[in-house]
């Protein structure tokens, strides 16, 4: 496109040679599905997400996401680049209305689309990148689901159980919140803040495994445990010890309800939550990847983790361990995380200032 193109819903436009970027500022979390001409997802790959940032040509950074198409995998026929409210919950019609641009290898704006008015719904397929015979193209959607990513699961062969986040699966499953990343609207709200983000958003970073669920993202804060207990031991103020070991302690008793082993503190991932934590209060960011590039997989994986599967919950406001173990739980990103049945260990960690004034991170893991 030598010249910016404004798009409205169902336009389409050709696209720039080379990788794109496509952007969108504000409280919203970003995500990504890669499909074939059947318009479903393949497999664990093909789901682009906080916690899963990156595929063969698609790369998720903040709030861009880079697509290649000429390096995207074999079969692949369309990118589907997707939004959700940070905390997974807000619908957008409270939040400022997206706007979506699209930036060629240069940087330069060649697209950009407003979505329609969006009310009661917390998740929207903002563009789509597919192939038309030997041309690639961008279409603009707006699409928005009520329903959140239960009803983006169906449309794109995710298998949903019971209204929970869903866990792809070969040949007809896609992303959370988060896609992504939690994060909370306000310091005062107790609510977790999206990944997947993951969400979220908010789901977790597979090393051989595949993502855990929709949105399996959140947080937690600062403190120090012991290895292999079930609750955390820290160094530092005594209060705050007993503050991250009840929130372990509320975490288990949420898996036990579901029939689930509890969770055991292993010191790696304490730290990586409580560095975490420090880490977003000190340089003043939300996301579960920091503002170097740094993800939780790279943050466990430095202090000796060897994971099979890891995720994070973050969140921020909240002021008691049951203010934030209940946010999480309220939200489907974050409860899928909680609730993944593999996992053994978790960490936790929390940290005071910044914007929100308190900061939490859980870490998740399996060892190999």
């Amino acid at each position: 496109m030598g010249r910016m193109t404004e798009l409205v819903p169902g336009a389409n436009a050709p696209l720039p040679r080379g990788p794109v970027s496509v952007r969108l500022i504000g409280p919203f979390d970003l995500c990504a599905l890669v499909t074939a001409a059947h318009g479903k997802v393949d497999g664990d790959d093909d789901f682009v997400f906080y916690n899963q940032p990156a595929t063969a040509g698609v790369i998720l950074s903040g709030d861009e996401v880079m697509v290649d198409p000429e390096r995207l995998r074999p079969g692949a026929e369309r990118v589907v680049i997707v939004a959700s409210s940070e905390d997974g919950t807000t619908p957008f019609g409270r939040l400022p209305g997206p706007v979506v641009t699209l930036h060629d290898r240069r940087g330069n704006l060649n697209a950009h689309f407003t979505p329609p008015p969006l009310t009661s719904e917390t998740v929207v397929t903002l563009i789509e990148i597919y192939r038309r015979g030997a041309q690639w193209k961008v279409r603009a959607v707006g699409q928005g689901y009520a329903d959140g990513l239960a009803g983006l699961a169906r449309d794109f062969g995710v298998d949903v159980d019971d209204g929970s986040p869903a866990t792809p699966e070969t040949a007809a499953p896609p992303p959370d919140p988060t896609p992504a990343v939690p994060r909370q609207d306000t310091p005062a709200s107790p609510a977790p803040t999206h990944a997947a983000h993951a969400g979220a958003g908010a789901a977790p970073v597979p090393a051989g495994g595949p993502p855990a669920r929709w949105g399996e993202q959140a947080a937690a804060g600062r403190g120090q445990v012991r290895d292999e207990r079930p609750g955390p031991a820290g160094a530092g103020e005594d209060g705050v010890s007993s503050m991250l070991a009840q929130v372990v302690t509320l975490t288990n008793i949420e898996r036990e309800r579901e029939g689930l082993a509890p969770l055991a503190v292993d010191a790696r991932l304490a730290a990586a939550a409580e560095s975490h934590s420090r880490d977003m209060a000190a340089r003043g960011f939300f996301a579960h990847t920091s503002p170097d590039g740094r993800t939780v997989s790279d943050r466990v994986t430095d202090l000796g983790y060897r994971y099979a599967r890891v995720a994070e919950n973050i969140a921020a406001g909240q002021t008691t361990a049951e203010e934030v173990v209940a946010g999480w739980m309220q939200s489907p990103g974050h409860r899928a995380n909680i609730l993944i049945p593999q996992l053994r260990q978790i960490g936790v960690g929390h940290a005071t200032g910044g914007e929100y004034g308190t900061y939490w991170t859980q870490v998740f893991g399996v060892l190999l």
